[in-house]
């Protein structure tokens, strides 16, 4: 996830506050206690927030992290003077606190967030109908106020309130409701301590399903009601990745329960708050859709930070990689554990291969450079766990884990935490290690080779690797030795994906005896790697039509239409096959259909429509990405479709809203589009109107 800041708490004196910056040496936050309400009609969070603190040294002020308060006010039961001030930094309570108390202080606000809390109106009816946190990276404080700095833990309890017709979710255990007179309150109950960032809440209409882990912990797997049967696609092998886990890491789940949310339009792929990962809904997949876009090591990714990042959280983020590189880690060894190792091993291969591309731009940095990317704290964040596990052993490797884990619980540490525990544990002077893999500016690919090459077929896999270089005729044998039994998935795709580069016309018996294996990932990569259709292969991509494969349905459909004589017979013919779709699929197919002769205008015109339907905001940012792209090639964007892409720029996706940016400026530079663009944008608000032509050229 993306890094953390983190803003000292002030407990100074307002003379030396100003002087010498923020501290925070005199107070110990232990508790919070939330009491909120949400209203659909309203993006406004409205309660209290309430802090138990142990008052380490006499101050007189207290800081809190808090923005977009549009009031509030400030109590406590043990000092009634207390003042409340705001800042840039936040909120300052000021009081007498003294050395060695026990205080209480409450805040009770009304915030409009712009960050971190978001609302989703699906119908655009001005009533959201979904809303949802994601605190890292953009700090739970603009919400609630709270404390930024990771290092401050407290246990959290939670009270929502929301309208009946709403399920919510938040961390730890829903121990009651009640009904009120804005509907119900959800209680949510935590035992142990974490950071502020880590709080979640979702709103939204859900069902649950849950089972109990071998161990007696609840899962929860929330779902919209009308994806009822995607339920055993979407979450397969959950509980089973678990218990994998928990035995794993030897250390048993350390919270009461565990939930998982999709929510509508997120900003990444998942987020690991305490006791409640948060995902996106687009892994929400029926049992075609989940090959497409599997959960699975999402799902395995965000549950090992339940461990890697909640329980023991880093101290800053030049120690990001204890979270990121341990979860994207455990994540590959749950895979493992499901898929095998041959997975596992050219998992890390294909991870070493971006790592030593980066090497290659001159961007890479070390592992402990709070600045790396991305792609350096997980894939090499998880190389460097593995290359540690080989120097030390399993045992030994794994009894650490299990003793950082244990010194460290509800706490936070650093790298050097972690490595004294390593060498005492293990007897190694650990120093030539750390200069390796974690504090070494470049990925180090020779070692990396060197770990892969100790298993028996990553040495025949580096081999057919080697082929990519060569000559059809040099290769050719190799790919005859790929296909005999006993057949390795992983080597065979790789043969798939040279034979793409060649024209040589025995390579379609090749790909022929690759597809007749059955599997549906060998099968879609054929289709993605086909460029057109001929007397060799139409007979292959034709019985792809029909694979539970969307994206292979979809390949293969628009290859086999640019062939087509009667494209429309091919159109209809397929379309007869499909028991069910999916949103990409049906833009495709609306997409050639328009493009078709035989259909008639008004045919033509219908499908027109079910097109430009799919820019709203009802549909996913991808979804509508796609459905926007269509239509620019078609040249058929209307008034909806305009005012559709003002509001997607305005979304709150930097992905989405950078592309959806662009593509107004390159429309509005079209001298033909601009009067309508101008009319359609008098439909915004005032303040919709303002925003929009500040980011972009309008």
């Amino acid at each position: 996830m993306t890094r953390l800041f983190f803003i000292y708490l002030t407990f100074l004196s307002a003379l030396i506050s100003s002087a010498q910056g923020i501290d925070q040496p005199s107070v110990d936050f232990k508790r919070a206690a939330v009491d909120v309400s949400f209203d659909p009609s309203s993006e406004l969070v409205v309660g209290s927030i309430s802090f138990e603190i142990d008052i380490l040294k006499a101050t007189d002020q207290v800081h809190i992290d808090a923005n977009n308060l549009l009031e509030y006010s400030v109590s406590s039961t043990s000092h009634p003077d207390i003042k409340g001030t705001t800042d840039d930094a936040g909120l300052l309570l000021r009081a007498r606190f003294r050395e060695s108390e026990k205080a209480t202080v409450t805040i009770t606000f009304k915030s409009q967030p712009n960050k971190a809390l978001y609302f989703i109106d699906t119908d655009a009816d001005k009533r959201w109908d979904q809303a949802w946190t994601q605190g890292q990276g953009k700090y739970t404080s603009n919400w609630l106020p709270s404390i930024d700095d990771m290092n401050e833990k407290m246990e959290w309890d939670i009270s929502i309130t929301a309208p009946a017709e709403f399920t919510v979710i938040s961390n730890g255990k829903l121990i009651s409701k009640s009904t009120e007179s804005s509907g119900i309150q959800w209680n949510f109950d935590m035992s142990q301590p974490m950071s502020s960032y880590l709080v979640a809440v979702v709103v939204g209409d859900y069902q649950v399903s849950s089972q109990v882990s071998s161990t007696g912990i609840p899962l929860d797997f929330y779902y919209y009601p009308q994806d009822s049967s995607k339920v055993a696609s979407t979450y397969q092998h959950s509980r089973q990745i678990f218990d994998f886990l928990e035995k794993e890491i030897g250390i048993g789940y350390p919270w009461e329960v565990y939930k998982q949310i999709p929510v509508k339009d997120f900003l990444y792929a998942g987020m690991e708050n305490t006791s409640a990962t948060i995902f996106s809904d687009q892994f929400v997949q029926d049992e075609i859709g989940a090959l497409d876009r599997s959960y699975v090591n999402v799902n395995a990714h965000e549950l090992a930070h339940q461990w890697f990042g909640d329980l023991v959280t880093e101290e800053s983020g030049t120690h990001h990689w204890l979270q990121e590189g341990f979860a994207t880690y455990y994540a590959l060894l749950a895979e493992r554990a499901l898929y095998g190792d041959v997975h596992y091993y050219v998992n890390l291969y294909e991870q070493a291969e971006l790592l030593n591309d980066q090497n290659q731009s001159g961007n890479t940095t070390a592992l402990m450079d709070p600045n790396a990317s991305s792609l350096t704290f997980y894939q090499h964040g998880a190389w460097a766990i593995h290359a540690l596990r080989d120097l030390v052993g399993d045992v030994v490797f794994k009894n650490s884990i299990k003793v950082f884990l244990k010194k460290y619980a509800f706490e936070n540490a650093t790298t050097d935490d972690l490595l004294k525990i390593v060498a005492d544990q293990s007897g190694k002077d650990l120093t030539d290690y750390k200069a390796l893999w974690l504090t070494n500016k470049q990925f180090p690919s020779e070692e990396a080779l060197r770990l892969l090459r100790k298993d028996l077929f990553m040495e025949a896999y580096l081999q057919l690797l080697a082929r990519r270089i060569s000559t059809f005729d040099e290769a050719y044998n190799s790919y005859k030795e790929t296909l005999k039994q006993p057949v390795q998935k992983e080597a065979v795709l790789e043969m798939v994906g040279q034979l793409s580069l060649h024209d040589d016309a025995r390579k379609y018996k090749l790909l022929e005896q690759a597809a007749a294996l059955n599997n549906l990932e060998i099968r879609q990569l054929i289709a993605l790697t086909t460029t057109e259709v001929n007397d060799n292969n139409k007979s292959m991509i034709s019985s792809f039509l029909t694979d539970n494969s969307y994206v292979t349905r979809e390949q293969s459909l628009v290859l086999l239409w640019n062939a087509a004589g009667d494209k429309k017979r091919l159109l209809e013919t397929a379309k007869k096959a499909w028991k069910q779709t999916n949103e990409s699929f049906d833009l495709a197919w609306l997409a050639l259909a328009i493009n078709t002769e035989g259909y008639t205008k008004t045919e033509r015109k219908k499908f027109l429509q079910e097109l430009q339907e799919y820019t709203r905001p009802s549909f996913s940012t991808e979804t509508r990405q796609v459905a926007f792209d269509y239509l620019v090639a078609l040249d058929y964007l209307d008034d909806q479709n305009y005012l559709d892409l003002y509001q997607a720029a305005l979304h709150h996706n930097y992905r989405f809203y950078e592309y959806a940016r662009k593509l107004v400026n390159e429309q509005y530079a079209q001298e033909k589009r601009r009067a309508l663009m101008d009319e359609v944008v008098e439909l915004l608000t005032p303040a919709e109107q303002e925003k929009l032509k500040l980011v972009t050229d309008l």
